[in-house]
C-alpha cells in the first residue's frame, strides 16, 4: 500500500497569502513535483499567465505536452527549439559558443538537450519553417477512429447522439441508473464510462466535444474503476473540473492546428482578469499526453501513462 500523501506540501500552499488550501489529488497519491512548484507559484492562479503557458504548450506539438511546460519553466520567451543535431542537419545551423541548452523528458533515456534558435547561427531559416500549421488544418479520421476505439480499452463507452446543443456533450459514470436510462444506446455489459456527443459534420468539431469529455474522464472527475491509471479526484468542484477539461482539449485541438470554440470557459476568466482557483496542471499534461497517443494508433490493450 502507497503512502498516503497531500498532493501540495504545506510549505507551498503557505505562500498562497492567505487563501484556503484545497487538495486537488487523490489523498493516496504520491506528492508530484509539477503540482508543487505550480500551487506555490501565485503567478498561474492568473488567467492571463495561464492562457500564456497553455498558449506556449500548444504551439510546440512536436514535443510531449510535458516537455512543453518543462521548457517554458526554463525559458518562456524561446523562439523554436531543436537538438544540436537537428539544427545542423535541417536548417544548416550550429551552436554558438556558450549556447543555454534546454532539459527536456527522453523516451529512452532520462533526459534531452535542446537549444532555442536564439543560441545558433548559420544558414537564416524561413519563419514558415519553424513554426505549425495554421489554425485551419483538417483532422485526419482515423485519429477520431483510433481514439474511440481505443477508449473501448478503458471501458468507456462513446455515443453521438442526434443535437446540435453543446449542452448534450456530457461524460457519466456508468451506475445502474445510467444503464437504464441509456439502454436504447444498446452499451456494452463491461462498460465504466459512457460518453454522449452531438452529431456533428466536421471531424474537429467530434473531436474537441470528445477531448472535452475524455478531459473529465482522465483528470479523474468520474472516479476510477479497477483499470483506471488515473487518481480519483471525484471531489473537485464544478468549476475545477472545467477549467481542467477545457485546458485538456484547447491543448489538444491547438495542438492539432484545429479551429474549434474550445477555451471558452477559459476566455470569460482572461477577460474579467479573475483569479483561478486551484486546480491540477499535472492531471490536465497527463490526460493530454495520454489521449494524444490515443490518436496515433490502434492499440489491443491499455497503454502504461508517458509524460515523453
Amino acid at each position: 500500500m502507497s503512502r498516503q500523501l497531500n498532493l501540495f506540501s504545506k510549505s507551498a500552499v503557505d505562500r498562497f497569502d492567505g487563501a484556503a488550501y484545497d487538495p486537488l489529488a487523490d489523498p493516496a497519491t504520491e506528492a508530484n513535483a509539477i503540482d508543487e512548484m505550480f500551487a506555490a507559484d501565485s503567478r498561474y492562479r492568473s488567467s492571463r499567465e495561464l492562457m500564456r503557458l497553455l498558449n506556449f504548450i500548444a504551439r510546440l506539438p512536436q514535443y510531449s505536452a510535458f516537455n512543453g511546460f518543462l521548457l517554458y519553466t526554463q525559458n518562456p520567451a524561446l523562439s523554436h527549439v531543436a537538438t544540436a543535431r537537428t539544427w545542423a542537419r535541417k536548417f544548416g545551423r550550429h551552436l554558438k559558443f556558450n549556447a543555454r541548452p534546454l532539459v527536456i523528458l527522453a523516451p529512452m533515456g532520462p533526459v534531452r538537450f535542446v537549444y532555442d534558435l536564439n543560441d545558433t547561427e548559420g544558414e537564416p531559416v524561413l519563419a514558415e519553417r519553424l513554426t505549425s500549421s495554421p489554425a485551419t488544418q483538417r483532422l485526419p479520421t482515423r485519429i477520431i477512429e483510433n481514439t474511440v476505439q481505443n477508449c473501448a480499452l478503458h471501458g468507456i463507452v462513446v455515443r453521438e447522439v442526434v443535437s446540435d446543443d453543446l449542452r448534450s456533450d456530457t461524460a457519466v459514470r456508468m451506475i445502474p441508473s445510467i444503464r437504464k436510462k441509456y439502454r436504447h444506446l444498446n452499451l456494452e455489459k463491461d462498460a465504466s464510462y459512457l460518453v454522449m456527443i452531438g452529431q456533428a459534420d466536421r471531424p474537429e468539431t467530434k473531436y474537441a466535444r470528445l477531448a472535452l469529455e475524455l478531459g473529465h474522464i482522465f483528470c479523474g472527475h468520474l472516479g476510477i474503476d479497477k483499470n483506471a491509471w488515473w487518481s480519483e479526484r471525484h471531489h473537485l468542484s464544478a468549476t475545477q473540473g472545467e477549467i481542467e477539461a477545457e485546458s485538456v482539449a484547447f491543448l489538444l485541438c491547438q495542438r492539432k492546428g484545429l479551429a474549434s470554440s474550445t477555451g471558452k470557459y477559459l476566455a470569460q476568466y482572461q477577460l474579467t482578469e479573475q483569479q483561478i482557483p486551484i486546480f491540477s496542471l499535472n492531471a490536465i499534461l497527463q490526460a493530454v499526453n495520454y489521449i494524444e497517443a490515443m490518436g496515433r494508433s490502434r492499440w489491443r490493450r491499455p497503454k502504461k501513462r508517458s509524460r515523453y
